[in-house]
């Protein structure tokens, strides 16, 4: 393929010409257009760290796989190295590479290897884009792929807000299985915000980000639609995208909305900054006029279905579009010239675009005041939304904790710098550096929970990638005419618009928005045509060799990724099939047989080993063969091996140790239990216990320098938990504190109980009351009031009404108090 293409350049087009006409090209164009139609409704292809989303996303890799094997035939035949799109071909694998190499100290394998897969999907989307966009039919298809399927989540997510779930579970059953439920899980969601409008992606925070995406999207088809009839069509999604926008009660959207607003305007002209400004104000105000029936109609058709009143909801959302697309078509058509005329006849200033943007930020400042202020303008909006306006500022809890991520996250990398702490690192590791105790799998923050995952290295990697695909995108954008520019700026629009929201949220870890993402990056890289002359001149010799070496290692990688791919699929199968096989009550052997053929297609998956040890155990304790306790024992200590910082591993062997009294080894893993879930009570509370029992051993051995040094070990643990509760009530008052983390019942007998038997009377006082109760039932509360009056007494002190509650609740603890108080411990 040495010879040019009639007419063409040999930097031009990296595609024959012929290829709307190429069985590959259609072949590429066909599974990525099912792909992304597919993957909205696999809950976005949420990256939850859990069994629960892994079945699609590793279907999702058999799709990639598949797709990356006709890529590697296709380069065969199409890559030259004779442009920036072709060095992007080769610099796009370096991003798997960075997760390959953080695949060697990974802090989890299962959540590295994980993440592993995903960068090799998201470059064989990059690939696809930058050579299907390439041609002006493949890039209108893939384009109205993704506004298309855009229109079809924001009806589906006003089908289950208006109570159409016939029509909802129909159009999701073209894609998933809703396995029985009554209608796609969270769709509509209830929080103690209230009910949350989340369409496919189950995190109503998510869905806003893409709603802005969506919506300038849509305003960018109204731009450059030639016709009235598609400005029509298009215009009609303006007002339901705001209305399933407003619907999310995302604060997180409306405080982002305006920033990407502003940066898009400057890629705008001064006359589509008028119209984008002018029609984004119109549907605003229908959606002010229409939001309040709507959110009222909704709320509910959620607890009782009414046909008459679904249908009200969808008339008045039906007359708002309808009014809102004759007004769009209508300046379209008209004020269009006009502003045109006007604008080429008055505005000659080179830095004219800028000036629309610059009002723009004074306008949206005084928007701001009016809007945030007891204006009135709020008491407009619904309840729920004008709380949820109300309540945005930096002392929310939201904010607050955000906050804190970040910090968490900084602490991380400044451990993992250079490679990061592997694919999944903040998830497998967040707790063991949180300041306090919240739950969360996701930093909040695509780019540093990305820093945390790849260390610089792999950082630098994507942000030199991200930088030269927008400063080469940007250089041909502002040089290029009009049509020109209309040709690639959608992708331009969702990527911004994406990476912007996820600087405060986790929209990436949805496998479907990263992959959208990186579909963008390649459209925008397939308008790149020239490259330094000293590349291609040192390949010249190696021009006829090139697309076989760089199809040839396509190609080897695609047959890895869907062996691999196939296995993890199986592997998922066999382990859904062992818990079915269980559930019949099927024998024990058949079950583990096939969990063991899970285990062989993904050895060390947290979920399979759980469930394999369960089982051993189970069994175990039913027949007593001992050679399934050491199957079991000897199954998780390979699994720390790969698996050092899951909870599963420590607590199996914690709670064995414990179960054989084995206090010793059982103190090593708590201690590092403890290091890894420092806020996890818990460990403390079983910790403070094998302390006091290793103490008491050592006492009957009249071993007394170990008994102390056991006890002292015990105290020290129990002022560490005072010392962190403490700390959790310096956090500011907006801020959620998370999981409960206090001193345990549990923990105040046995600080107590050392306390007293050494002699520190006010001091076993003190931790002791930390675990009364009026509740005097149970024998943990009984023993804990025992030592307690007992403490007293020492002390010359009584509490009447304890004692009395504790001898009415327990007549014999009379007895035991006396026994108590007379008992001399050496």
């Amino acid at each position: 393929m040495k010879h040019k293409a009639k007419g063409k350049s040999s930097s031009s087009s990296t595609l024959a010409t012929n290829d709307s006409h190429s069985i590959l090209f259609w072949s590429l164009i066909a599974i990525a257009v099912l792909f992304l139609l597919w993957a909205p409704f696999q809950r976005g292809l949420f990256n939850g760290y859990n069994m629960d989303f892994d079945r699609p996303i590793y279907s999702s890799f058999v799709w990639s796989s598949i797709l990356l094997l006709i890529t590697s035939f296709y380069l065969f035949f199409n890559y030259k190295y004779r442009n920036l799109r072709d060095f992007f071909v080769l610099y796009i694998w370096l991003v798997p590479l960075s997760f390959l190499i953080s695949l060697i100290g990974a802090a989890s394998h299962y959540y590295g290897a994980n993440m592993l897969y995903m960068h090799m999907m998201y470059a064989t989307f990059f690939i696809l884009a930058i050579y299907v966009t390439n041609n002006r039919l493949g890039n209108n298809i893939l384009q109205y792929t993704l506004l298309i399927s855009g229109y079809l989540i924001v009806i589906f997510g006003m089908l289950n807000w208006l109570g159409n779930l016939k029509i909802a579970n129909g159009i999701a059953e073209l894609f998933t299985s809703l396995k029985g439920l009554p209608a796609y899980k969270h769709a509509v969601m209830s929080d103690s915000n209230g009910l949350r409008l989340t369409s496919v992606f189950q995190y109503a925070n998510t869905y806003s980000a893409y709603l802005i995406a969506l919506l300038f999207g849509c305003m960018l088809f109204i731009f450059r639609s030639r016709k009235w009839y598609p400005v029509a069509l298009h215009s009609l999604m303006l007002v339901p995208i705001l209305v399933s926008f407003m619907l999310t009660l995302s604060r997180g959207g409306l405080v982002i909305l305006p920033v990407v607003l502003l940066v898009l305007l400057l890629f705008f002209s001064v006359e589509r900054q008028i119209k984008l400004l002018l029609y984004l104000g119109i549907s605003a105000v229908a959606v002010l006029l229409t939001i309040g029936n709507i959110t009222e109609i909704g709320s509910s058709l959620q607890n009782n279905f009414s046909p008459s009143l679904s249908l009200k909801g969808w008339g008045i959302l039906a007359v708002a579009s309808i009014i809102v697309s004759v007004l769009v078509t209508l300046l379209n058509r008209y004020l269009s010239p006009v502003l045109e005329k006007t604008i080429q006849e008055k505005i000659k200033l080179r830095y004219a675009p800028v000036i629309l943007p610059v009002g723009a930020v004074i306008l949206g400042t005084i928007a701001v005041v009016i809007l945030f202020t007891d204006t009135g303008i709020t008491k407009l909006l619904p309840e729920n939304i004008r709380i949820r306006i109300d309540n945005i500022n930096f002392q929310q809890h939201s904010v607050l904790e955000r906050g804190t991520f970040y910090a968490d996250s900084l602490k991380l990398v400044k451990d993992y710098p250079v490679f990061g702490a592997g694919g999944g690192g903040w998830a497998a590791l967040y707790e063991k550096y949180q300041n306090n105790p919240y739950t969360s799998k996701q930093a909040h923050n695509f780019f540093l929970q990305y820093l945390v995952e790849v260390g610089i290295f792999g950082f630098l990697i994507f942000a030199v990638l991200l930088g030269l695909v927008l400063y080469n995108y940007c250089r041909i954008y502002f040089k290029s005419d009009k049509d020109t520019k209309d040709t690639r700026v959608l992708y331009l629009i969702i990527l911004i618009s994406l990476l912007i929201h996820s600087v405060i949220d986790f929209n990436l870890s949805y496998a479907y928005l990263a992959i959208v993402v990186f579909i963008c990056l390649g459209g925008l890289v397939s308008s790149f045509d020239t490259i330094a002359a000293p590349f291609t001149n040192r390949l010249s010799k190696w021009e006829s060799y090139l697309p076989k070496i760089i199809s040839g290692g396509t190609l080897v990688t695609a047959i890895v990724f869907i062996t691999m791919s196939i296995r993890l699929l199986s592997g998922n199968t066999y382990y859904h099939q062992a818990i079915a096989e269980a559930q019949q009550a099927k024998p024990y052997t058949e079950v583990i047989a096939t969990v063991d053929k899970a285990l062989s297609m993904q050895p060390n998956h947290p979920d399979y080993v759980d469930l394999k040890q369960d089982i051993l155990m189970q069994v175990f304790r039913q027949i007593k063969d001992p050679s399934l306790e050491q199957e079991a024992v000897q199954l998780i200590k390979d699994f720390r091996k790969a698996e050092p910082y899951h909870r599963l591993g420590i607590l199996f062997q914690l709670n064995f140790f414990m179960e054989q009294r084995n206090f010793l080894e059982a103190h090593s893993v708590n201690i590092e239990g403890i290091e890894i879930f420092p806020w996890d009570i818990d460990m403390y509370q079983s910790l403070v216990y094998i302390l006091y029992e290793l103490g008491n051993q050592s006492r009957s051995d009249k071993n007394i320098a170990q008994t102390d040094q056991y006890w002292n070990e015990a105290i020290e643990l129990y002022n560490v938990v005072l010392a962190k509760v403490k700390h959790l009530e310096s956090l500011p008052e907006g801020q959620l504190q998370g999981r409960e983390f206090n001193v345990t019942p549990a923990i105040a007998l046995y600080a107590g109980q050392i306390y007293y038997i050494k002699g520190d009377y006010s001091n076993a006082e003190s931790a002791l009351k930390h675990g009364i109760t009026d509740n005097l039932e149970d024998s943990l509360a009984q023993t804990i009031a025992r030592w307690y009056l007992a403490a007293l007494h020492k002390q010359g002190k009584s509490e009447d009404s304890l004692k009395e509650k504790l001898f009415i609740a327990n007549p014999q603890e009379a007895k035991k108090l006396e026994e108590l108080l007379n008992t001399k411990f050496d």
